[in-house]
């Protein structure tokens, strides 16, 4: 098993997303992860960084990316996964995907506190 390699850029630290080379927190020796972003939450890296506690914000998301996953379901006329197609399943889990980044960046950058 091969360890992950800290100067590889993986996961967005703030929505999951894959991650660009742009990495943040490194503000000491002891620090091993540089917290890889994608471009997108790059922009508004401002705004994270008021950002306390990111669960509450989270839990927003996923709701806000409910109504997105319903409208996806709602646009190709199916609400039971058994009937689509792999590129439908696919789809879905893609626009759940980035809805949820979206949705967590929307929140932060419009100040909309979830609780």
């Amino acid at each position: 098993m091969t360890q992950h390699d800290p100067h590889a850029p993986a996961d967005c630290h703030f929505c999951g997303a894959r991650a660009t080379g742009i990495g943040v927190g490194l503000t000491s020796p002891r620090d091993k992860d540089p917290r890889w972003i994608c471009a997108p939450c790059a922009l508004v890296m401002e705004d994270f960084r008021r950002v306390v506690r990111m669960d509450a914000y989270e839990l927003r998301a996923l709701e806000l990316v409910d109504d997105v996953a319903g409208d996806y379901c709602a646009d190709i006329g199916k609400t039971d996964m058994a009937d689509m197609t792999e590129l439908e399943r696919r789809m879905l889990w893609k626009t759940v995907w980035k809805g949820c980044g979206n949705s967590l960046r929307k929140l932060v950058r419009d100040g909309s506190a979830p609780f």
